[in-house]
C-alpha cells in the first residue's frame, strides 16, 4: 500500500496538472491484480481560481456627452467558486447606489428589474457579405435577444441596436439548402487542450440572424454583443443571479418662495423661487402650506427662477415648498442573490437610461 499527499501551490490564473502513475516493472510491480504489467493510471486535474461578478451602473447617453451624472457610486465586487468546480457558491448582497445630477433633473420612466443589468462580449466576423445572416468565428455564449453593435450593423426603431433572432452552428450551404430546409455545414477541428489526448470537436463558428437590415459584414471585424438579465448571463458563462426589492426613489426638492408679491393674502399661480434646481415643468408636483390637497398641483412652466403652477394658491414670501416626481438626487437599491458564479469574470452593468429620463 502506498499513499501520499500532493499540495498545489497558490495560483493567480487557472492551471492544469497531469499525473501519470506507473509501476516500476523491474521490481515486478503492478498497480492491481486486474491490471497487467506495464499498465499505468493517467489523471488530469484542473486548478481553478475563483471568479468575480462586478455590479456597476452607468448611463450610456450621459457618458456620450453631457456627463451630468458626474462620478458614479462605487461598484460591488463579489467572488465565488468557478462553476466548473461543481461547488455551490450562493451569495447575497444589498445594493445601494446614490445618484446625483450636476444640472437639469431626472424623472422615473419605470421601476428597475433584473433584466436592466447587461454584460458585453466581443466576437469576430468570419466572412464578408451583407444581409441579416452574420457568420462568426465563435458563437459560444451567445443567445437569442442579445443586442449587436458595431461598424456596418443596422439599428432598430428608436436608434437602439439590432438583436439576434436565431443562432445556428456552422455556416450556410446554399447548394444543399432549400427555403424550407436550410443546411449549415459544421466543420471539425482538432482540440489540443489535452496535448496527450487530442480529439476532434465541432468548430465553434456559426451563424446568427439579425432582426434588422441593411447590414454590411467584413471578415475579421470585431463586434460587440450585449446580453440583458440572468437568462442571458447563464447561457454566456453560467452566471446566475436574481434581484428582489429593486426600486428607484427620488428625493423631494425643497426650496423657498422668493417673491415680494407673495404677501400671504393674494392668490398667485406665477411666482419666483430661490432655486428651481431639480424641478421639471409638466412633471413636478407641488406641496406646502396653502396648496390644495383636493387636487394635484403641478408645475406647468419654468422661466429662470419663475414658475407657473396649475392651481393658484395664497403663498407667502420665504415659505418652503416641496416638489416631487422629479429631482437631481435619488437612490437605487436592491437585494441580489447569486446562485452560481461563471467560468470567468463578468461585469453586470445596470443601465440607468432604462429607468430615468433627463431633461
Amino acid at each position: 500500500m502506498y499513499s501520499n499527499v500532493v499540495s498545489f501551490p497558490a495560483v493567480t490564473d487557472d492551471d492544469k496538472y497531469i499525473f501519470t502513475i506507473y509501476p516500476e516493472m523491474h521490481y515486478d510491480t503492478k498497480l492491481s491484480d486486474s491490471m497487467g504489467k506495464g499498465s499505468y493510471i493517467f489523471a488530469q486535474i484542473e486548478q481553478l481560481i475563483d471568479t468575480s461578478i462586478t455590479f456597476l451602473h452607468l448611463s450610456a447617453q450621459e457618458d456620450e456627452g453631457d456627463q451630468r451624472y458626474g462620478t458614479y457610486a462605487a461598484s460591488y465586487i463579489v467572488k465565488g467558486a468557478d462553476t466548473r468546480t461543481g461547488e455551490v457558491s450562493s451569495k447575497t448582497l444589498s445594493i445601494s447606489w446614490p445618484l446625483s445630477l450636476s444640472s437639469h433633473a431626472f424623472e422615473i420612466a419605470k421601476q428597475p428589474d433584473q433584466n436592466d443589468f447587461y454584460f458585453e462580449t466581443s466576437k469576430t466576423t468570419a466572412t464578408t457579405g451583407s444581409g441579416t445572416d452574420l457568420e462568426l468565428t465563435d458563437i459560444s455564449g451567445l443567445s437569442v435577444g442579445m443586442e449587436v453593435i458595431g461598424t456596418g450593423i443596422s439599428s432598430r426603431d428608436g436608434g437602439y441596436p439590432t438583436t439576434i433572432t436565431a443562432i445556428n452552428k456552422g455556416y450556410y450551404n446554399a447548394g444543399k439548402s432549400s427555403v424550407a430546409f436550410p443546411v449549415y455545414d459544421i466543420a471539425k477541428i482538432v482540440d489540443t487542450t489535452d496535448a496527450n489526448n487530442p480529439i476532434l470537436v465541432d468548430h465553434p463558428g456559426g451563424t446568427v440572424t439579425l432582426a434588422n437590415s441593411p447590414n454590411t459584414f467584413v471578415a475579421d471585424r470585431v463586434l460587440t454583443f450585449r446580453g440583458y438579465g440572468p437568462v442571458a448571463s447563464k447561457i454566456f458563462n453560467n452566471t446566475n443571479f436574481s434581484v428582489s426589492n429593486f426600486k428607484i426613489t427620488l428625493d423631494e426638492v425643497s426650496t423657498t418662495i422668493n417673491d415680494t408679491d407673495a404677501n400671504g393674502t393674494s392668490s398667485l399661480s406665477v411666482f419666483d423661487l430661490t432655486s428651481v434646481n431639480g424641478i421639471k415643468d409638466d412633471v413636478s408636483t407641488v406641496t406646502g402650506v396653502g396648496v390644495s390637497d383636493a387636487t394635484t398641483t403641478t408645475v406647468t412652466n419654468i422661466s429662470s427662477n419663475t414658475i407657473t403652477v396649475s392651481t393658484a394658491f395664497i403663498p407667502e414670501n420665504g415659505q418652503t415648498l416641496k416638489f416631487g416626481k422629479a429631482s437631481r438626487t435619488g437612490t437605487l437599491t436592491g437585494d441580489v442573490t447569486i446562485s452560481s458564479f461563471g467560468s470567468n469574470n463578468i461585469n453586470l452593468v445596470f443601465e440607468l437610461d432604462k429607468i430615468l429620463t433627463i431633461e
